[in-house]
């Protein structure tokens, strides 16, 4: 988080300019060739400075990537059809901040170091264009972050914060970056494959 040490490990994305990190996407890109390319929101979902650093460089790295200037030794230019962020369901993070208190946890101190502050994270919405249904795979996304404490460990997904995780985990919500959405659009799609 901002201010740790573990800002400065050479792994840490943010030891690395936006460009350096964002020729390495555009080499994906470009090998890759997707239709559709995913990031963290601009405040990289818990205010995270790598995910915030890698928000920046794939936005770099989408508008670049058909740009032959661009780490021309990254391949030749492709440009992806959508650029999505993906971003939280606020509602979960209201009922939790509203709930902490009442099992003794401070919504603003949360997580293994107590440096995110869930109550200011409520308070930032994004729009919601798209709408995944991924209860099919929800029991599997949630192993794999019990495996890994960065991600809450064992502790995100016992009690009444296993419960709102199950409630509320069953989808993926993604802001559309790109292509622009249209002024007075509401529709949510359930598709990210689909314009």
């Amino acid at each position: 988080m901002p201010g740790t040490e573990d800002n400065k490990h050479p792994n840490a994305q943010i030891v690395h300019s936006v460009d350096e990190v964002a020729g390495r996407v555009v080499k994906y890109i470009r090998d890759l060739k997707p239709d559709v390319v995913l990031t963290f929101d601009p405040i990289g979902g818990y205010k995270h400075p790598d995910h915030i650093h890698i928000h920046k460089a794939t936005v770099l790295a989408f508008e670049k990537a058909n740009d032959a200037s661009f780490h021309p030794e990254a391949g030749l230019p492709f440009k992806p059809r959508s650029l999505y962020y993906q971003v939280f369901p606020r509602r979960m993070l209201r009922l939790a901040v509203r709930l902490m208190p009442l099992f003794g946890k401070d919504p603003t101190k949360f997580g293994r170091n107590e440096d995110v502050n869930l109550k200011e994270l409520a308070e930032v919405d994004f729009p919601i264009h798209v709408r995944v249904d991924i209860t099919p795979v929800a029991e599997i996304k949630q192993e794999a972050g019990r495996q890994h404490a960065s991600q809450g460990g064992s502790q995100m997904r016992r009690g009444w914060m296993g419960l709102l995780a199950k409630v509320f985990g069953e989808r993926e919500e993604f802001m559309r970056a790109y292509p622009p959405i249209a002024n007075g659009w509401h529709k949510i799609a359930n598709d990210l494959f689909i314009e």
